[in-house]
């Protein structure tokens, strides 16, 4: 960066040190050109400052996920997890995908939504529960036929 403003500084210098001048139309085109490559090497400069901070505070958010995952796994194990903590709680339900068998647990405050909800299996992303009575009604039936 600092090498891209010291060959602007001397072509500045050099265009000084020959006494080039907006007198001629040359030397106007070069001074212009000379201009324009000192506000190109400043705005390289503040890109350069925008991206290593953005990098810092990248590096900083992936050193504050490792260590929340390290904490996760600490406390729940590989094997374990957000099911195992749900079923201590006792608040929620699951449901089997129909086209992938992924079972997906869901809290059980989703069937008092007013708004209707669908919810997408996390594996093949195909809806496995609306919230809506005509779906639970399908849902219904097909658990007593499959009974």
């Amino acid at each position: 960066m600092d090498d891209l403003k010291s060959k602007v500084a001397y072509l500045n210098g050099l265009a000084n040190g020959l006494n080039i001048t907006e007198d001629t139309k040359e030397g106007k085109l070069l001074l212009k050109i000379i201009d324009v490559l000192g506000d190109l090497s400043d705005s390289v400069e503040e890109l350069q400052d925008d991206y290593d901070d953005l990098m810092e505070y990248a590096e900083a958010i992936d050193n504050d996920l490792t260590d929340l995952e390290e904490d996760y796994y600490d406390e729940f194990g590989e094997e374990e997890g957000y099911e195992d903590d749900l079923e201590e709680e006792g608040n929620y339900f699951t449901i089997e995908c129909p086209d992938c068998q992924e079972v997906i647990c869901m809290d059980e405050e989703l069937l008092e939504e007013d708004d209707t909800l669908e919810v997408l299996c996390p594996k093949c992303e195909k809806v496995v529960f609306v919230n809506d009575d005509h779906w639970d009604e399908e849902v219904l039936d097909r658990e007593k036929n499959n009974d």
